[in-house]
């Protein structure tokens, strides 16, 4: 017995959305989050597909939400005065531009897909109709990003220091 063509399409989406849910709880940035939020998250997002060496946004323009990396891989890179730095590296699972997400200012960066790649892309406005729809879960959310950028926040410190500390030796010893 064949199943009806509007049962299959519909079984097709659920299944795509769970395949979302599955991905989202296994990144650092929501796998915190509960089942049901993770839903509520894999509802608002968007899959983007870009090729090897195709910008996903450049450095000066204005963010606008952050990507996770389903497949692929992507480069992000900072250019100033003429010289340019590759950032990071990033592989599958890892995420990028989540400062957008709670400020409107330029991206610092930018990010460059070096392998064929599908982002799931996370962004501003999405964020703020779940707030306030659902304030109880977009705070989850928005927590739990904020943990992670806490944890970025520290580890820049921390290299931040050691990178003073060692230039203060060096001038002090000469």
């Amino acid at each position: 017995m064949e199943i009806p063509y509007w049962k299959a399409i519909l079984k097709k989406k659920e299944t795509f959305k769970e395949e979302i849910t599955r991905f989202l709880s296994d990144t650092a940035l929501f796998e915190n989050l509960s089942r049901r939020i993770l839903k509520e998250v894999a509802s608002l997002v968007h899959i983007r597909n870009y090729k090897a060496g195709e910008e996903i946004f450049r450095q000066g323009e204005v963010g606008s939400g952050l990507y996770l990396i389903q497949e692929g891989r992507v480069l992000i890179a900072s250019k100033m005065e003429g010289v340019s730095m590759n950032l990071a590296d990033l592989p599958k699972g890892a995420f990028f531009g989540e400062l957008s997400l709670f400020t409107d200012e330029v991206r610092t960066a930018t990010a460059t897909a070096t392998e064929d790649s599908i982002l799931i892309g996370f962004f501003q406005p999405d964020l703020k109709k779940l707030i306030e729809r659902k304030p109880k879960v977009g705070i989850e959310i928005v927590m739990s990003i904020a943990s992670v950028i806490a944890q970025r926040l520290s580890k820049t410190n921390q290299v931040l220091e050691k990178a003073y500390f060692k230039g203060k030796v060096k001038r002090d010893s000469v």
